[in-house]
């Protein structure tokens, strides 16, 4: 599902035939899905833009060595549709600040966001160098690996990440175990799906996570269920 500004008009209509224009609008996230979305005038949405991208482009050059006004103005340029202009904005940030970890991670994010694999996994190449030992970089590793096949791989990664209060996220070890479960690597599986219940009881409710648990419990032959009792089948 994703989310469409666009500009369109609107008409005067005769037996379903557009023919006498009465102005234009802006359309904002309109759903690919349910295709709701939110409408402005045109003239105000321009008028929003301009004032926007103006203070943005003398917010950077006020301070040119602040890589945040960088991001805030391609944040700005990306909302109101200039792309090839935030394009240019994000090689320039990235270049300028190739030693800030923290800039290469928001702009590899940025390119990511944009389907722009090759740029966003050099930038993130450029901050893993920089720092490999920080926990995002442990986090961009571990997903990678897990998306190559190797949950093994992608444990060690995120090892790191289990014990730090900031950074653990459950959502990658759920994903961890589904993918040592792709392998049929069932007791991994479970050691996982474990951990995450003590973590977060809350996952004991979830349909698809006692799904995925009773089938790796199913495949070892495990005699007794890790998971809470619902209901009175359980």
């Amino acid at each position: 599902m994703t989310l469409t500004d666009y500009e369109t008009g609107y008409y005067v209509v005769v037996l379903f035939i557009p023919v006498i224009p009465l102005g234009k609008k802006q359309i904002i996230g309109e759903c690919s899905a349910c295709r709701r979305h939110r409408v402005m005038p045109l003239k105000e949405w321009e008028r929003i833009k301009e004032e926007n991208l103006e203070n943005g482009l003398a917010s950077l050059a006020d301070n040119m060595d602040d890589p945040s006004k960088a991001l805030e103005l391609l944040q700005s340029m990306t909302v109101f549709n200039q792309l090839d202009e935030a394009m240019e904005l994000a090689a320039a940030t990235a270049k300028q600040h190739a030693k800030d970890f923290d800039t290469l991670i928001d702009i590899g994010s940025w390119y990511e966001r944009q389907g722009q694999t090759e740029l966003s996994n050099r930038c993130f190449d450029q901050a893993i160098a920089l720092d490999p030992a920080h926990p995002t970089s442990k986090r961009i590793q571990g997903v990678d690996a897990l998306q190559s096949g190797n949950p093994n791989e992608a444990a060690k990664y995120f090892e790191p990440l289990r014990k730090s209060a900031d950074f653990y996220d459950p959502s990658l070890f759920y994903m961890l175990a589904n993918a040592y479960q792709a392998k049929e690597m069932h007791e991994e599986a479970l050691e996982e799906f474990k951990d995450l219940l003590a973590r977060i009881p809350e996952f004991g409710k979830d349909k698809e996570f006692r799904k995925a648990v009773k089938k790796s419990e199913k495949a070892i032959g495990s005699p007794t269920s890790l998971l809470p009792k619902k209901g009175l089948f359980g």
